[in-house]
């Protein structure tokens, strides 16, 4: 999914001389080639993430639109103040690309689990989100957020499916009348996906742009359904299913609304994402176990 990404963004920057490349020291085999088309519009800072977002606001000044690549965790967590300082306080623009999400790098542990990240720029405004929940909408991606005028961090999850139709924000693949829905995004929408081929009468929202949420748009498909199950490697009190509770209530919008996430932290050493999706009943399986259930009251 990051060669689909930056190949897109090497195609861009051939025609758009405002793209500036800014890695921390990350991509190897993967980003030489934006280096060598363009040594003049690439920089590698090092293991200097926080210098990293300075650079890039630096550059906004030149007239230039960076494209910031590294590991989420350190895009976002370790430069969460100048994100705020130098970015927004500024109104620059730049584009985040955090590769890794979730439990992708599942055996180097919590402090590379990267399930608390995307729910801390929310309360920052003038950025939107995205996650990238197919092959489709990773080659349009870039071209979808450089066309818009806010600063976008774009989660680069690993292993996407294809799923055609799925390059703009969202996909609602529409189930029975009634029937639960299942929101998802990034490596999750698979599990949303094998449910659905075991329950077919199930709605699947295929989330791409995670925030701000397009109300007018999502209210209507909401209003479908009486249960809906938010399904997302991130903790649902910052993630995905607030956002979707908060956009039911200021819609008035009589909803179920369940979180299907992880719970808290994990000292348990697995190899893989496999392994904390099932530890946090994120599988397909755990999906079904929670639809045979009651909804919540209330």
């Amino acid at each position: 999914m990051r060669g689909k990404i930056l190949n897109a963004l090497l195609a861009r920057m051939k025609t758009d001389e405002r793209l500036f490349f800014l890695t921390g020291d990350m991509g190897i085999n993967l980003v030489e080639p934006i280096e060598e088309a363009f040594p003049k519009r690439f920089l590698n800072v090092g293991i200097a993430e926080q210098n990293l977002i300075g650079v890039a606001a630096g550059l906004c000044n030149l007239g230039f639109l960076p494209v910031v690549y590294t590991i989420s965790n350190f895009l976002i967590h370790r430069c969460l103040e100048q994100i705020r300082d130098d970015v927004v306080l500024h109104e620059n623009k730049v584009i985040l690309l955090g590769t890794s999400a979730g439990f992708d790098n599942a055996p180097l542990g919590p402090t590379h689990h990267i399930v608390d990240e995307w729910g801390m720029l929310k309360g920052l405004p003038g950025i939107d989100v995205y996650a990238t929940s197919s092959v489709e909408f990773a080659e349009k991606a870039l071209d979808l957020v450089i066309a818009r005028e806010k600063s976008a961090y774009i989660r680069i999850a690993k292993g996407m499916p294809s799923i055609p139709g799925a390059d703009g924000d969202f996909l609602y693949l529409e189930g029975e009348k009634g029937a639960p829905l299942l929101v998802s995004y990034g490596s999750l929408v698979q599990e949303c996906m094998k449910a659905k081929q075991s329950r077919p009468e199930l709605g699947v929202l295929v989330m791409n742009k995670i925030h701000t949420l397009d109300a007018a748009k999502l209210s209507p498909l909401f209003a479908k359904h009486d249960r809906v199950l938010v399904v997302e490697d991130h903790f649902s009190t910052t993630g995905l299913y607030a956002s979707v509770c908060q956009l039911a209530v200021e819609q008035g919008l009589h909803l179920a609304v369940e979180p299907v996430a992880p719970e808290g932290y994990s000292l348990k050493v697995g190899q893989s994402s496999d392994f904390y999706h099932r530890l946090f009943s994120l599988d397909s399986a755990g999906i079904l176990d929670r639809l045979a259930g009651s909804p919540p009251k209330g």
